[in-house]
């Protein structure tokens, strides 16, 4: 009898020990990386005690709005000019060839040009290559474009409505839908080349963003024209939001231009007109600034200070507007799909040509690609048709670039072909030497600067720049030299605000937490406006159990963003950690108003109704979870963990297998059946599970720690000790870990 009370009290501990993990899985499909997360558990003691804090006390949930992704009105003092229309009076043969090009059809809506795609569901339906999830795009019966995400079993389906296509159809076609009050990019893509739909590019792996993908304001600058921003959002804009790119990007606003032509109003003889940006009167570097903006890649983008996304004009020399950064060494057969200047710029042709290569000594911006100028005749500038050989074959007329320049797949985006413009003396020259290892980031644009940086701006920006390669890239070596530059910068320029931001993420990602704490509450003194760096701040907060302080940074942000369910639930989960349930659960309502279909709403809800002992309650929340998101496997999860609170190892297991089913990588979920295994006897299965919990989440340390203490406990320390080592190695060196070697080692138990 002693011995089934025994195990009844194992039972409810690995029920309380597997509910602190309540993080998102490990590998998706999952939600968005800025989603909320469950509550996580608390480190107490490693929470620093730090000084009583007044509470900033924000709206009640049911006096709060969501605002929608194109929101009225745009902020003052926003024009983008009088559109196409107004040219078209006097150049309308400019303005019709324009709209054939590829960036006269880069945004539109859904039907307001000829369909391309093939709508039959057959050849419609993709299945994600890794998750196994289908997505299908289809038009209602309406005429409304939509995109789904469904299970092959039926059991969930969640659909999104196509708000534009983005992109001209002559490689792809993408398309942007809206979640939560901003602009998404949704998963398909067509490609036109191969007449298929596939997944949108960074869509291909596991841990791709389904419908939570944000239209950032640095995406939609090189897809769309300029359209207002909502400050403090990742993807949400005010009206009026543009459609297309239009003559305002090269030409600046032409307002002052018409008002002059409606007014009689003609330049000089000769001379330039002052009342519009024309690139031909610009020197040659000037004009390639002009196709730079969005044609020079580089690894990340900058703005200058001061400036913003939605406020472009091609008056303002391109290196005093942005820096893009990119590798010192660079070279290699791969190209990327906007590496044009890039790859032009390492051509010797560019090179020997002082200055004189431009963009349109080959291309006609007015005019689609195959209707522009003939290619031969850029290069008889320089060439003769005879510098080829009578081998050669070349006839004046012939298009150079055929036997020069490499067409053929990008490095970035699949299913399509596109022309690299690093020009060769014969194809397959430079396929032999690979792209040299790089760390060294420099700014493409300096030499065209004409407003200075001091040093020191230019060593942290140089470090935010590491930052962001290594944040959005997964290129981990750029933190260390990311840490460094920043460190060291803002040692003389304490008060620059996005270095500061940069500096909390890095320490955040290398293991320094206090580091990054200390960078963050610097952050709050000097940026109060801000909101993005607050759920980060927030969660780093709860991680080392400073949850009073959390909530005083959530209830700040949320009440400058009562439209934001991150904010929303991040603050619900700080209430409910310090068991202030009631208005946990009028948060976590709230967050359930925005976005209805969120599944970690519901996990969340669950998770709060069991701290209260409402058993029944959240179960109920747990298999909404299931309801809303049958291709996440943490409402299973959750329901295998409250099957456990009520003893019942049998069906938490079968809940555990159904989360793996769901997703054959969830480590949380190999941990938990692993646990479950041990405690029925099967130590086998246990070290499979707690071996495939390493593999799929090697820096969460519990994953170690749980595999070292099977191996310990079935009588083989050296193994445990081995497996100790190379967790504290693949986790950064966590103290949790060293703790365990230790006590090993001193014969103890862990």
């Amino acid at each position: 009898m002693a011995g089934h009370w025994r195990r009844l009290w194992w039972v409810t501990c690995l029920a309380a020990a597997l509910g602190c993990s309540r993080g998102k899985p490990a590998g998706p499909p999952a939600a968005s990386p800025g989603s909320v997360g469950a509550p996580a558990s608390a480190a107490a003691s490693a929470a620093p005690s730090g000084p009583a804090y007044r509470m900033h006390e924000g709206p009640p949930p049911e006096q709060l709005t969501v605002l929608p992704a194109v929101a009225e009105p745009a902020r003052p003092g926003f024009t983008n000019g009088p559109g196409p229309e107004a040219c078209a009076d006097c150049h309308p043969d400019h303005v019709e060839g324009f709209r054939k090009t590829g960036m006269g059809r880069s945004l539109y809506r859904p039907g307001s040009r000829p369909p391309i795609e093939d709508f039959d569901p057959k050849k419609a339906t993709v299945k994600h290559p890794e998750t196994g999830v289908l997505y299908q795009a289809y038009v209602d019966d309406q005429g409304r474009w939509w995109q789904a995400e469904f299970t092959a079993d039926g059991t969930y389906r969640r659909a999104v409505e196509v708000l534009y296509v983005v992109g001209s159809g002559n490689h792809t076609r993408s398309y942007i839908g809206e979640q939560e009050g901003e602009l998404v990019e949704l998963p398909l893509t067509w490609y036109s080349r191969r007449k298929i739909w596939d997944m949108s590019p960074g869509y291909q792996h596991r841990g791709h963003m389904r419908f939570d993908r944000p239209i950032k304001a640095e995406c939609s600058f090189c897809h769309n024209g300029l359209s207002p921003l909502r400050d403090e959002t990742m993807a949400g804009y005010q009206a009026p939001f543009a459609e297309g790119i239009g003559c305002e990007r090269c030409h600046g606003n032409g307002q002052a231009h018409v008002t002059a032509r409606l007014d009689g109003k003609d330049p000089a003889e000769g001379q330039p007109d002052p009342t519009i940006f024309n690139p031909k009167y610009e020197t040659n570097q000037r004009q390639l600034e002009i196709c730079q903006q969005c044609h020079l890649q580089g690894e990340t983008r900058l703005l200058r200070e001061g400036q913003r996304w939605d406020a472009f004009d091609p008056r303002t020399p391109l290196g005093d507007y942005m820096q893009i950064f990119a590798y010192a060494k660079g070279g290699g057969a791969d190209f990327r799909i906007a590496s044009h200047g890039e790859r032009l710029g390492m051509s010797q042709c560019f090179l020997k040509s002082d200055g004189k290569l431009t963009c349109t000594t080959c291309h006609d911006p007015h005019l689609p690609t195959s209707a522009g100028k003939p290619r031969y005749g850029g290069c008889v500038q320089c060439h003769k048709p005879t510098d080829c050989g009578d081998a050669h074959g070349a006839r004046e007329g012939d298009d150079c670039a055929r036997c020069h320049m490499k067409h053929g797949g990008t490095s970035d985006i699949p299913h399509v072909s596109f022309t690299d413009h690093l020009i060769r003396r014969k194809l397959g020259d430079e396929d032999a030497p690979p792209k040299p290892f790089a760390l060294e980031l420099v700014d493409a644009l300096k030499p065209s600067r004409t407003v200075p940086m001091d040093p020191v701006e230019e060593k942290i920006r140089l470090g935010i720049a590491h930052e962001e390669v290594w944040r959005f890239q997964s290129k981990d070596y750029h933190a260390p030299e990311a840490q460094r530059l920043l460190v060291q910068g803002l040692a003389d320029r304490p008060d620059y605000v996005p270095g500061i931001r940069a500096l909390a993420s890095v320490l955040k990602g290398l293991g320094d937490i206090p580091g990054a704490l200390a960078a963050y509450a610097e952050l709050e003194k000097l940026h109060p406006e801000g909101v993005l760096h607050r759920t980060d701040y927030a969660n780093l907060l709860m991680q080392v159990g400073d949850m009073r302080r959390a909530e005083t940074v959530l209830r700040r942000a949320v009440a400058q963003r009562p439209d934001s369910r991150i904010v929303a639930g991040e603050l619900a989960n700080a209430l409910q950690h310090q068991g202030k349930h009631a208005e946990a659960e009028q948060w976590y309502a709230y967050a359930d108003r925005i976005n209805p279909q969120e599944p970690i709403t519901a996990n969340n809800r669950g998770h709060n109704a069991l701290a209260l002992g409402k058993l029944d309650e959240a179960k109920r929340w747990f298999e909404e979870a299931v309801k809303r998101d049958g291709a996440n496997p943490m409402g299973h999860f959750n329901l295998g963990t409250l099957a456990l609170r009520n003893q019942d190892p049998k069906g938490a297991l079968a809940h555990f297998e159904k989360a793996l089913a769901v997703d054959d990588q969830f480590g949380q979920g190999y941990r938990a059946r692993g646990r479950v295994r041990a405690f029925q006897g099967d130590l086998k299965g246990a070290r499979e599970d707690f071996e495939r919990f390493t593999r799929y989440s090697p820096k969460d340390p519990n994953a170690w720690l749980e595999l070292a203490r099977l191996l310990a406990r079935d009588g083989d320390p050296q193994k445990a000790q081995v497996t100790l080592r190379e967790g504290f190695h693949q986790a950064g060196g966590h103290p949790n870990i060293r703790q365990a070697m230790q006590a090993l080692q001193a014969g103890q138990p862990f």
